[in-house]
This record gives C-alpha cells, sequence and structure tokens, in this order.
C-alpha cells in the first residue's frame, strides 16, 4: 500500500507566506530550546544582520520570542501548535468578513470605468477597440454627421473589418441624405449584419456604439466621445435598441 508523502515543513512554511530565510531561522530555532543572534547566524547560514532584519518579522507574525537573559537577547520558536490555532483563529475572522469583502469589491468592480477622446485620431481608437471585440455590436448611425471628419472609404474599410471579425451587428440607421449610400456599402460586403432605417423624425449626430460591456457616444460633428464600461448600463442600452428596433 502507497504511502502518501508528507510535506517538509520549509516548503510549508514557505507557503503560508514566510520568505526563505524567514523559514530558515524558524526551523533553526525549533531545533534549540534558545538561541542568541550569534548562534543562530552560524547555525542558520544567514549573516547577522541578515538574520536581525527577518527576526523582527517573525516576531511581528508570532512565529518566535524574544527573550532576556541576563544581559543577552535569546530567541526561541513559538510552538508550532499554537501557530495553527492562530492561523486559524484568523482564517475564521476572514470567513466572518468574507461577505462584507467580496461586497465591497463587487462595488468596486460595478463601478462604471469612464474615457473620454478628442480628436479623429482617438476616435479611431474607440472603433479599433470595437473592432477587437466579440458577440454581438449595436449601434445608431448618422451617416451624415460621420462623413462630415470621416469618407465613405472610412466607412467602407471599418464595415469590413467588422466582417471580417466575424462580430453580429444590428445598426439602426439614421434617415437622412446619406442613407442610401451607406446602404449600398454595406450591401457591397457579406457580413452578419442587419440594419433598419429610423423614422424622419430621429435625428441624431451621435453614433451609438453598443459591445461587450461598453457604449461608446462618438459626437461626430466635434469628434469627441467617451466610453463607458459597466455592464448593467450597457444592457440598458442594449434594451433601448431592442425597443427602438422593434419600433423603426
Amino acid at each position: 500500500m502507497a504511502t502518501v508523502s508528507r510535506p517538509h515543513p520549509f516548503h510549508v512554511l514557505r507557503d503560508i507566506g514566510l520568505s526563505e530565510k524567514e523559514a530558515t531561522i524558524y526551523i533553526t530555532l525549533l531545533g534549540q530550546q534558545r538561541m542568541t543572534i550569534a548562534y543562530l547566524a552560524r547555525s542558520s547560514g544567514i549573516k547577522r544582520a541578515t538574520c536581525y532584519e527577518h527576526l523582527d518579522q517573525l516576531l511581528a507574525r508570532g512565529f518566535i520570542r524574544r527573550i532576556p537573559v541576563g544581559k543577552r537577547m535569546m530567541y526561541t520558536a513559538t510552538e508550532p501548535k499554537r501557530i495553527l490555532s492562530d492561523f486559524k483563529r484568523k482564517t475564521a475572522l476572514l470567513e466572518q468578513s468574507v461577505y462584507e469583502m467580496t461586497d465591497m469589491h463587487e462595488t468596486a468592480m460595478n463601478k462604471p470605468k469612464i474615457s473620454y477622446f478628442e480628436g479623429k485620431h482617438e476616435i479611431r481608437t474607440i472603433y479599433e477597440d470595437l473592432f477587437k471585440t466579440s458577440g454581438d455590436v449595436y449601434s445608431i448611425f448618422p451617416a451624415a454627421a460621420f462623413l462630415e471628419n470621416f469618407t465613405e472609404g472610412d466607412y467602407e474599410e471599418f464595415d469590413k473589418r467588422i466582417n471580417q471579425r466575424g462580430l453580429k451587428s444590428r445598426d439602426l440607421l439614421v434617415n437622412d441624405k446619406f442613407y442610401k449610400k451607406i446602404e449600398e456599402i454595406r450591401a457591397k460586403n457579406e457580413g452578419n449584419k442587419s440594419h433598419k432605417r429610423l423614422p424622419p423624425w430621429f435625428t441624431c449626430n451621435v453614433d451609438v456604439l453598443v459591445f461587450a460591456d461598453k457604449i461608446a457616444l462618438i459626437g461626430l460633428r466635434d469628434l469627441s466621445g467617451i466610453v463607458i464600461e459597466n455592464r448593467d448600463i450597457a444592457l440598458l442600452f442594449k434594451n433601448l435598441h431592442d425597443f427602438l428596433w422593434e419600433y423603426a
């Protein structure tokens, strides 16, 4: 019958956070009732000045004790069972606080991350971020506003990039004077995409993009943009897009 080998105490001490020298010092002290700093340095093979530094850390964590004997200071190892008991007590305190800490972490993770962009070059980085994503993309696209600062060639390039990435897009196109031109470009490029024309009363100069957990609002006339990264806000915009799609 195979026997299960126990891990060496040195490796266990390293696993619970002691440095290599701290583990060496503690194991050295375990083999003696008490030791002076000079004797400890010789026995452990660690320089005396370095020993002082690591002894302070071990004292703070309760692994060793310092005992004055006459004019000399001696060091002794804390009993391993006492260390285990203290470790269990701290673990129990952690378990009691874990739910509160989890709430704090989730609140921080769910806090919207907001980024601002200005200028044609930075606006392009928003589109580049879209091209790197995966999954579904939703948009409200105003062709006339886009073509004030970009070209038909730019739009065709963006449309091809979406196809190359295999993104599934659903686009609501503003019913402006360049709507037909955008339709023609889209028709030339195959891809998993669909679109609807918004009613004439719906006017917009902002390219609205919803992808991954992000919402990009791009002011195409003044070339400024904002990207909000937040799952709940992205879901809201997706639902609003679904509503417009239903009645477009």
